[in-house]
């Protein structure tokens, strides 16, 4: 049953949702890792963003506070919370992938490092949630609209519903600041690691029914 009390985003939203998450996602650690250089990242992480919106459409649910588009979270039900490979080559992984290539800043990551970061964090999740959960895969609102209360309006509605039907919430987070406003709707920190030898440190967070 999806959520009335927000938009959910659909097709013909796809470009403004890429749009939003590309600048909400700008100076996240993570991104900043794989895409060093400032001017590829804005070049060229649309594509990822698209990638994993689509995904969201195909496999999950998509909302925004309303159709204005403030903001993006992408929900995954129970039992799709991972992508396989086939998943990824359907939502568009290849485009994703050779854009990456496409990067000439002499500090980007090898394809195998970023591979290895990634099932990392996939890794964590898997372990530390074997019991059917919602994911929040991603959540990002747009610059203008950060700090007015947009974020927990996009998210309450879909922790209401999950609690009702009786699932925990999973999701992580590679920015410090962002756990006391998840711990703030109930979220607890589950795992606190360092991915590898990088600076990213990976908070792992649950939220009970």
């Amino acid at each position: 049953m999806k959520s009335k009390k927000l938009y959910l985003i659909q097709k013909k939203d796809v470009d403004e949702a890429t749009t939003v998450l590309t600048r909400a996602f700008h100076e996240d650690p993570l991104i900043k890792l794989i895409y060093p250089n400032q001017d590829e990242r804005k070049l060229f992480t649309p594509i990822l963003w698209r990638f994993l919106t689509k995904d969201g459409l195909r496999y999950g649910e998509v909302y925004s506070p309303s159709d204005k588009i403030e903001g993006v979270a992408k929900w995954l039900p129970p039992g799709k919370e991972h992508m396989g490979m086939w998943r990824t080559i359907l939502s568009g992984g290849l485009k994703m992938s050779m854009a990456l290539a496409k990067q000439k800043d002499e500090r980007k990551l090898s394809p195998r490092r970023i591979e290895q970061i990634t099932s990392k964090i996939t890794q964590i999740h898997k372990e530390l949630v074997k019991e059917p959960h919602w994911y929040l895969a991603n959540i990002g609102i747009a610059p203008e609209y950060q700090g007015k209360g947009f974020g927990s309006k996009l998210i309450k509605p879909m922790l209401e519903r999950t609690a009702k039907e009786g699932y925990p919430v999973f999701l992580e987070t590679n920015f410090e600041g962002n756990v006391g406003l998840y711990e703030h709707l109930g979220f607890e920190v589950l795992d606190e690691t360092k991915i590898l030898d990088t600076e990213i440190i990976n908070w792992a967070m649950i939220r009970k029914p």
